[in-house]
């Protein structure tokens, strides 16, 4: 597991401990907040690993090949003389 896996994977599991955080802070009565609060979490948590893993296939991805030009199609055509006037 390279560094870019694990720097993903530990941004998720940070996201989803600082929503559990508030979600104990919120009272047991206020039921439907802390739900809304650990949906939340497990979709922000997601997004971000799918993201983030996304993110890391668009970086590793290899740069197209160079073009190969074929020597017949390239013509060079002489100078005129510095001296001689136009």
């Amino acid at each position: 597991m390279s560094s870019g896996h694990l720097l993903v994977l530990g941004a998720s599991i940070i996201w989803i401990l600082f929503c559990m955080r508030f979600w104990y802070a919120i009272d047991r009565e206020h039921t439907w907040q802390r739900r809304f609060i650990a949906i939340g979490a497990g979709i922000g948590g997601g997004l971000i690993y799918l993201i983030g893993f996304m993110m890391l296939q668009m970086l590793k991805e290899p740069p197209p090949p160079p073009l190969e030009i074929d020597g017949s199609d390239v013509r060079v055509h002489a100078r005129p003389p510095a001296d001689e006037k136009k």
